[in-house]
Parts: C-alpha cells; structure tokens; sequence
C-alpha cells in the first residue's frame, strides 16, 4: 500500500489554484523527491493553466519548462492535478489520462490528483483531495494520503487573508513573463506561517 504525503507548498498551491479560479477548471503538475512503490513525498506543484487546460502547445512549453527546473532541484514530476469548476466531478477521466501517460513514461507511475475545488472542504480541516494511480492505463485510487500538520491552518489562514490572489500560474507568466510561475514569494509566506 502506497503512503502519499503532501508538504505545504504542494497542499496549499493545489488549494489557492483552485480558490483564485473557482469559476474554472484549473490543473497543474506535481513535483516529488524520487518516489519508490509504498512512499510518495510530494514537496511542490507547478499550477499551470485556468483558461484552456487542454492547450497542447502551451502544455509542452509548460512541462519542458518545468522538468529541466525540476531536475535542477533534485525532483521528478509524478503527476497531475485538476480541480473541475463542477466539484461534483471526481471521476478519474479520459482527458487526464494524456498527462498521465506522459509522465508515466518518464517516471513508471503517475498521480492524478483531483481537488474538490468547495472552500468549505477546506475550513471544515478536511483533506478535499482525491488520488489515483495511473498505471497499465488504469487508475487506482489511493487511500493512504496525509499533509504535514500545519498546511491545513496554512491553507485556512491564507484563504481568509486572500493569499490565494498571489498564485502565479502558467496562463499568468503566458500572460506577463515577469510574473514567476515556480511561486517562490509565495512558498517564503508557507515557510513564515508554518
């Protein structure tokens, strides 16, 4: 049985992606130090898109991007999230199964997370996320998942003070290049409330 940890940079991002853009779907990639079959550690997430999620082209750009300054840091990418705009949806579904073959190739496996994207998840201090492993082109989901102590009050603190308005996903830096897309002002606050 495979334990899948989120550290609080990868928990809140997920959670503020999905707070800054509760009218629209939104996705992004996982980041994890190299993982074995039972422990999973995911340290960080890369948001990417708000506006087109299915945007071949910019997802390339995207994930070359994000793979050369993961390998700098020592990290692989291990898998994908989404939080739909409809928080009704949680199947595992064939659009993220592209993504997941991709980095399933890459790393063996592959991590589809899906975000209920309902605030109210979040302040009743429960873990809104629902995990899958891409594997054979199936997914299995995954019931051993945990966040460190602290990134639930985290990620309650900074909803409350809009934190979430600070995020800089792809469709952002796409947008305006000087906008930093790797969040590192972002990860200094998680560091100072933690």
């Amino acid at each position: 049985m495979t334990n899948i940890k989120f550290s609080n940079n990868a928990y809140c991002k997920m959670i503020f992606h999905a707070a800054k853009y509760p009218h629209c779907t939104v996705n992004g990639v996982l980041l994890a130090k190299t993982h074995n079959n039972r422990d999973v550690e995911i340290v960080d997430c890369i948001p990417l898109f708000h506006i087109s999620i299915n945007l071949t082209p910019m997802a390339e750009i995207a994930l070359m991007q994000i793979d050369e300054y993961a390998s700098k840091k020592g990290l692989i990418i291990a898998g994908y999230y989404v939080a739909p705009e409809n928080p009704r949806e949680t199947n595992f579904d064939k659009v993220y199964n592209r993504i997941s073959e991709k980095i399933a190739a890459n790393c063996g496996s592959s991590y589809v997370v899906i975000v209920n994207s309902t605030i109210y998840t979040v302040q009743k201090g429960k873990i809104p996320l629902k995990i899958g492993l891409y594997s054979d082109g199936h997914y299995k989901q995954c019931e051993n998942v945990s966040v460190l102590d602290d990134a639930l009050n985290i990620c309650i603190t900074g909803i409350n003070d809009e934190l979430y308005n600070k995020l800089i996903d792809f469709d952002n830096h796409l947008d305006d290049i000087s906008l930093d897309w790797r969040n590192c002002e972002l990860n200094k606050d998680f560091e100072s409330m933690s």
